[in-house]
């Protein structure tokens, strides 16, 4: 494209046919040659970087294709960001693109080198993990039955469906473990999942005891790892992601497996997770001073959303039936309750499902008779009007995606997703195993590959539109003549 454009154009080496290329080595121009002419490709790591200088240059994108595909097995944490700078020097937005794939898809198994990065581009780096499609997941967040069988051991795992038209659930990976019983709470942040609680093993001859663990699964690699553990040994407790930190909010002792009952206190200790150091920190706790939250084995407790800086922590006053609403400031370190309360003349809710959404956030619950949705807006601290749903117990952790909420109903045997706006209500295609308390959660997979690759796709347009004289591929690379 370089040659061609040059051709076309009214430069004085165009009329003379005579170019000098000083700047260009010799052997990176004979390696571009015997690629063009005798499609040889076979550059080592030393001969590479000036190839590439050479070939952005000259605008040789099938030559760059074939650097890429060498470049990519020799990166590592200890080259890739000064491969990085260079292709920042020479100004090659391909070679850049390489680089900050490799960065994005290992986001947080390079900490050490992506936690020095400037803020602009990490964030650059973060938004790479969620250009693949966005998928629906699902994953039993506890398991208290018998001990797995052959032929069950092969669904406990995570599965995902595409919520695109005939989209069917399929297994993405298997748990990061082996036990019979486990209790876990799930978090996403920066797309990693993150499974956060403990698991049963044996101790010895005599029995068995339960073992705190963390665990995060990258959708694009598709790979689990340990990470720090809770501080406290929580079970049934809430997540909510602000920033990039993850913060864990209530639950209960986690050894204690059968149902909560008077003498079961909530966590007041609230723990915030940082990713880069991979470590626990204590914040301020919940202030459960004049009141107790009521217990319940269907749902985490407190339930919470995060929206903007802030974490909203909802649950029953367990004197009263009233349900309070908790504000924090992630920012000042500190609790408030947010009045008034929502009494029981206001909605018969004893039992709580969901609490999402923005401004306003939206309340999921339930008693014998029927299902309630009801809205809060924190700017006014104000209830709005209760609205009726047909009876459906739904379990576990949802999710809010926009208006739609999806949550596990495992007497329906599916996934419901219910439109919080109209109340529109739709069960999604049953998953292959029966649902008893499941978290559900959004991850983007990897993009699929078209059939020259992404990347090879691009170049392309760019040598499509790069060959003709209006838009002619010289300017900001040629030097003075």
């Amino acid at each position: 494209m370089y040659f061609g454009a040059l051709a076309r154009s009214q430069m004085q080496e165009a009329a003379e046919r005579w170019l000098v290329l000083e700047h260009v080595p010799s052997g990176a121009f004979r390696a571009i040659l015997e690629f063009v002419f005798l499609e040889h490709f076979g550059l080592g790591e030393e001969e590479l970087l000036p190839a590439i200088q050479a070939a952005s240059y000259l605008l040789v994108p099938s030559f760059l294709e074939q650097c890429w595909l060498a470049l990519r097995p020799l990166l590592c944490p200890h080259n890739c960001l000064s491969y990085l700078r260079f292709a920042e020097a020479i100004g090659c937005p391909e070679m850049r693109a390489v680089l900050c794939q490799y960065l994005s898809a290992q986001l947080l198994e390079l900490a050490p080198v992506t936690g020095q990065l400037a803020p602009a581009l990490l964030e650059e780096l973060a938004g790479l993990r969620t250009r693949g499609p966005q998928q629906l997941c699902v994953l039993r967040k506890e398991n208290l039955r018998a001990p797995a069988t052959s032929a069950t051991e092969p669904l406990h795992g995570l599965y995902c469906l595409p919520l695109a038209q005939g989209g069917t659930w399929h297994r993405a990976t298997g748990l990061p473990f082996r036990a019979d019983k486990w209790s876990f709470s799930t978090a996403q942040l920066l797309n990693y999942l993150f499974l956060i609680g403990g698991y049963r093993e044996r101790r010895g001859a005599r029995g068995f005891a339960f073992r705190m663990a963390a665990f995060r699964y990258n959708p694009l690699a598709g790979c689990w790892q340990p990470t720090a553990p809770l501080l406290k040994r929580r079970r049934h407790f809430s997540t909510a992601v602000v920033g990039q930190r993850i913060y864990a909010i209530g639950g209960w002792y986690l050894d204690t497996l059968l149902a909560p009952d008077g003498g079961t206190a909530l966590y007041a200790a609230v723990e915030r997770y940082n990713p880069w150091s991979n470590s626990w920190a204590f914040v301020s706790s919940l202030p459960l001073t004049d009141f107790t939250f009521a217990l319940s084995l269907s749902h985490d407790l407190p339930l919470c959303a995060a929206h903007a800086d802030s974490i909203y922590a909802l649950g029953s006053v367990q004197r009263t039936g009233e349900k309070l609403l908790l504000r924090y400031d992630v920012g000042a370190d500190t609790w408030q309750e947010l009045l008034p309360t929502l009494t029981r003349a206001d909605a018969d809710l004893p039992g709580l499902y969901f609490l999402g959404g923005s401004e306003p956030l939206y309340v999921v619950g339930g008693n014998a008779q029927e299902n309630v949705v009801i809205s809060f807006s924190a700017g006014a601290q104000l209830w709005g009007p209760a609205r009726s749903l047909p009876k459906c117990t739904l379990a576990g952790q949802g999710v809010a995606l926009g208006s739609r909420l999806f949550m596990a109903a495992p007497e329906l045997g599916t996934v419901l997703a219910l439109e919080l706006g109209s109340l529109a209500c739709c069960p999604l295609p049953a998953p292959p195993f029966p649902l008893s308390y499941e978290a559900l959660f959004f991850l983007h997979f990897p993009v699929p590959p078209s059939p020259r690759g992404e990347l090879g796709s691009e170049l392309g347009q760019v040598g499509a539109s790069g060959g003709t004289e209006d838009t002619l591929p010289l300017v900001g690379r040629t030097p003075s003549w």
